[in-house]
């Protein structure tokens, strides 16, 4: 068979997709890959949307990774492909697996691909061959007879090994870049992964937090192991492959919930043969203060870690309590000091804070940017939009107290079309942009004076954030290299600099 993937995501990592057509490859059916690349809220252009059609139109079977904030790409992409294409579309990824009905009612599926996919999608396609039906498919929902069926979801995969490496042959993938169709290079790999190859040796997670969807996930499996793990040979000999194959690549990801929860044998096992065999940056996620350890954290340092990715989300005991992260701010202070201890052999940790919930109080936001100043300097924070994901217990809440109504369309436009980096211009989320500014280093002192309410009133608040956004906003590194781009010339980038350093500096809504 002939099966075409498109993903609609800003860059051509697609962990996934590149997982599914190794499968299917394995099986023997051809695999295009297309990686039509958007920004959120970018629409694409008709030409583009043409390219893709003429691309994918032999095919037998054409399949989307689907995210929520990518609802408005993936329709898109659909309608098009359902204009000029016979093949039926079959959506796959988080969303369609909590929403399957939607999908195909509002989203113009054809089948939805429900859970882990990589069993489901090589069965589906050997029926399809042989003529089989396959509407009772264990893994699919799909549209017969006017009513739509949904199948029960596979068992999760528990030997990940069996899994085969993510599929980059560059023979049989095409990329939009300069708003065209081009054939995949090593080049254009470069150009739209910075570098980075991404991959995950686990799967799973244990918590339950309020915003994730994992919650639910791990309550449509609440009988089979939610964790599960590939062995430390397994990933060194996808690596090893890595190096050989993609030369371009200088630093490695670790994209999954649960690195840091395998045994520290194993991660001491994984350490040796990274140093030995694969010797590049490594970066760590899905690390919490509740889960970091010294003694796995020492030897990944050891073994070339030079990025770790921490959820702390707030400082705010109450906060916290209703994310259901359970640790206290004393375990995110002793995490911070084993992190800092390496300070001199990796890179500024980022720490993630979650802004915009309606529930958080000016105060709670004022403790968590207290709480922040006390912890050991440099660091980075990444800020994320408290968004409503379907079927989480936080939507359910916002529902519940009517901060989202009902209907599919108030879901797409307060959910699907919210940027969840796209938080909102009040004083007290400009504060933690300037404590990120700083990296950490601003004083509990400084911090106490911007959140004064007395100097806030006389409007003192604001000239000491202005004061401090020169200092920390227009380095002099910074301006050392404007000065040097004027005298050769390159005036645009001074300019672009600019365009991006002075709106921090506007009045923001929200009392001052």
């Amino acid at each position: 068979m002939k099966i075409g993937f498109v993903s609609p995501y800003p860059d051509v990592q697609s962990f996934g997709l590149r997982t599914l057509s190794a499968c299917l490859k394995k099986e023997g059916h051809d695999v295009t890959m297309v990686f039509l690349l958007s920004e959120f809220w970018d629409k694409y252009e008709d030409t583009a949307l043409d390219e893709t059609v003429e691309l994918l139109k032999d095919c037998d079977l054409i399949g989307l990774s689907v995210m929520s904030n990518f609802w408005d790409n993936s329709v898109q992409i659909t309608e098009r492909l359902k204009k000029s294409i016979d093949a039926p579309i079959i959506w796959g990824g988080t969303h369609p697996t909590i929403r399957p009905e939607e999908c195909i009612e509002r989203g113009g599926a054809d089948i939805v691909c429900i859970g882990e996919g990589e069993d489901t999608i090589v069965e589906l396609a050997k029926r399809m061959q042989n003529g089989d039906d396959y509407r009772l498919l264990e893994g699919i929902a799909i549209k017969g007879d006017g009513r739509i069926v949904v199948n029960k979801p596979p068992p999760l995969i528990i030997d990940l090994d069996r899994v085969p490496f993510q599929d980059y042959d560059l023979e049989t993938h095409f990329v939009l870049d300069n708003n065209t169709i081009t054939k995949m290079t090593l080049d254009l790999l470069k150009k739209h992964s910075q570098g980075g190859y991404v991959t995950m040796p686990t799967r799973g997670c244990p918590f339950g937090c309020t915003f994730c969807v994992n919650d639910t996930l791990n309550k449509m499996y609440a009988d089979q192991p939610i964790i599960r793990k590939r062995s430390m040979g397994n990933v060194l000999e996808e690596l090893k492959e890595i190096k050989k194959n993609l030369p371009y690549v200088d630093n490695i990801y670790f994209d999954d919930d649960s690195f840091i929860l395998i045994k520290t044998e194993e991660i001491e096992e994984f350490c040796n043969g990274y140093k030995e065999h694969v010797d590049l940056p490594l970066s760590v996620t899905g690390i919490t203060p509740a889960t970091l350890r010294r003694d796995k954290l020492a030897p990944l340092v050891d073994a070339g870690v030079a990025f770790i990715r921490m959820g702390l989300q707030s400082g705010s005991e109450s906060i916290k309590e209703e994310y259901k992260r359970n640790y206290s701010n004393k375990k995110v202070e002793s995490a911070a000091a084993i992190i800092n201890e390496f300070k001199d052999k990796i890179g500024p940790p980022q720490y993630d804070i979650i802004l915009d919930n309606p529930w958080e109080t000016d105060e709670n936001l004022e403790e968590t940017l207290m709480f922040l100043t006390k912890l050991p300097s440099p660091y980075r924070m990444g800020f994320y939009s408290l968004t409503f994901y379907p079927e989480t217990e936080l939507y359910d809440k916002a529902r519940k107290d009517g901060i989202i109504k009902d209907g599919f369309e108030n879901d797409l436009n307060d959910v699907y079309r919210k940027y969840y980096n796209g938080c909102e211009k009040t004083y007290l989320n400009r504060v933690f942009f300037l404590l990120n500014a700083s990296m950490g280093t601003m004083s509990t002192r400084t911090m106490s004076l911007l959140l004064n309410k007395t100097l806030r009133k006389l409007k003192l608040g604001m000239v000491l954030y202005a004061i401090l956004s020169i200092k920390y906003m227009m380095p002099l590194r910074l301006i050392s290299e404007a000065i040097k781009d004027a005298r050769k010339g390159k005036l645009f980038r001074i300019k672009r600099w600019f365009v991006r350093k002075i709106p921090m500096l506007r009045p923001m809504k929200g009392t001052l």
